[in-house]
Order: structure tokens, then sequence, then C-alpha cells
């Protein structure tokens, strides 16, 4: 039998204050929200199923679905007669307004205790983009409910460390700007953190950017602290740069390589639940 190709992406979701009875309490209120949540155009998704069974190791599962809503009062194509589908046609057709095709279901996972949303980017030929999954968590936190309970949710994708690389790899690097969301406490060290957190606050500000400029006729060279910087934008924020490679002039952003873990499986010997897990914890231990 041949192998099937299992792949999953990561979100960083961010609450304040901390904890993960927070966290715990904001997915729960999600599911229990109940409301589809559009993608784009006629698509959209909504939370379907939750499991709470491994709440004590601050994990979180459930299932997102896709599908499609049809407009029952738009234009009707009808492929035999290459025309508008007639009135008379139309009265055949009878669909529960509840009932959506075109569905897909993808798995995910929420670790309360470092808030990385974990799901199905790629399971048996359906396909969970990191940017739909951020929209779709992104919007299920605008609902008005979840914004009253838990303010305003920052979801970053996390994006893959070769992006990192693909900038100090550049022949000549103009500038970098690094943009940092409110710190996690996970990420950064306790005097950074403090220090970061403390001047967002008294600022009311919720990110910092900063950004290196090469002097004239020069090139930036990466040090430590851009390192750490770096890695800590990987899943709290986004790294820029404009410079120079073989082709000339570029600019390059980490948003546009998220990190994905994937591997292939004999469905005859693992289930998907077990490849799954496995890739999640993957991509956990790689904040």
């Amino acid at each position: 039998m041949r192998e099937l190709k299992l792949a999953v992406g990561g979100l960083n979701i961010r609450l304040h204050p901390h904890s993960p009875e927070i966290y715990d309490l904001y997915i729960q209120a999600l599911y229990n929200a109940r409301t589809p949540v559009r993608i784009r155009g006629d698509r959209f998704a909504m939370i379907t199923r939750i499991d709470r069974r491994e709440v004590h190791n601050n994990l979180i599962k459930g299932t997102i679905r896709t599908f499609t809503k049809i407009d029952p009062n738009g234009q009707w194509f009808d492929e035999e007669s290459l025309d508008d589908a007639k009135p008379d046609l139309l009265k055949q057709i009878k669909i529960p307004p509840t009932v959506h095709p075109n569905s897909a279901s993808f798995r995910f996972s929420m670790n309360t205790k470092n808030h990385m949303l974990v799901f199905e980017n790629y399971v048996d030929g359906r396909q969970l983009t990191p940017n739909s999954a951020e929209i779709i968590f992104r919007r299920l936190s605008e609902l008005t409910a979840i914004v009253r309970k838990f303010g305003h949710a920052k979801i970053t994708i996390k994006q893959d460390q070769s992006s990192l690389e693909r900038i100090f790899d550049l022949q000549r690097i103009k500038s970098v700007k690094f943009v940092l969301e409110k710190p996690n406490p996970d990420i950064w060290s306790d005097d950074l953190e403090q220090q970061v957190e403390a001047h967002l606050d008294a600022a009311n500000a919720s990110r910092i950017e900063i950004v290196y400029k090469a002097s004239s006729g020069e090139s930036i060279e990466k040090t430590d602290s851009m390192d750490q910087l770096g890695r800590a934008a990987l899943v709290n924020g986004a790294v820029e740069a404009l410079g120079y490679n073989e082709n000339g002039h570029v600019k390059i952003s980490t948003l546009d390589y998220p990190k994905i873990e994937q591997t292939k499986y004999d469905p005859e010997t693992q289930s998907e639940e077990i490849v799954y897990d496995n890739l999640r914890r993957r991509m956990e231990s790689r904040l």
C-alpha cells in the first residue's frame, strides 16, 4: 500500500495574562461559539470537536472543519443547456440551510502551557495553509463575546529557521527589521522579557520594531543579539530584510516561509493520530 503524507504547521497564540487556565478557557470558548468564520470567498470554517482527555498534560485537541457556503439566491448554471438554470429546475434543488458541501476536516491541538497551536496542514490530499489557519483563529478570536472575555489575542504563524538563514546569506544586506509582539515569558530571558514588557506597558504599546540599517556602502553583519531577536521573532513576530543577491535587489520576509513538519507513513501500521502526535511534539520542541 502506498504511503500517505501528513504535515503540520503552527500558530503562536498570546493572551494576557499568561496561564494554562486562560488558554484552556479560550479554546473552549472558541468551540462553544459554534460560529462559522469566512476564510475567503465562499469558504468557511468552524471548530466542530474538542477533546479534553489530555488536559492534565496541558493539551487540548480538536477538529477544524472547512466547507463551502452556497448562496441559494445566487445565479445557478446548467451545464447541460450551457445557460442559466431555469426556474423550474431550481425548484428541484432542496438543500437544508445547515448543510454545506466540500467539507474537509483537520486535527489541531493547543498546548496551554506554551500556547502553541499545531494544526494539520496536509492530510489525505486535503490542505489547510498556515495563512488560512491564522485567519480562522484570528476571526474566531475577533468575535465580540471572545474579545469581551479574553481581550485581543495576538496570533503569529510559526516561521521556518531557514528564512533567517536566507536573510543573512544575502550578498549584501541594506536593512533588517525585527518585529516583536508583546513578549512571551517563555521566549525571552527573564531580564530582557521584563524590560521589554515594562517598556511596552509604559508606552501603551503592543509591539516593538527594531531596524538595523547598514552604513553607506556596507552590509549588515549578524550579531549574537540579532540572532536572539530573530529566533524570537520566528514565533513572536517577523523579520524583514532588504538587500541584494546574484539577481539584484530583493526583499525577504520570514512570514513567507512558514514552519512545516512533515512525514510519510504506512496507514496499515500507523494511525493518523499517532503520526500527527509525533509531528506535533516535533513542532513544539522547536520553539
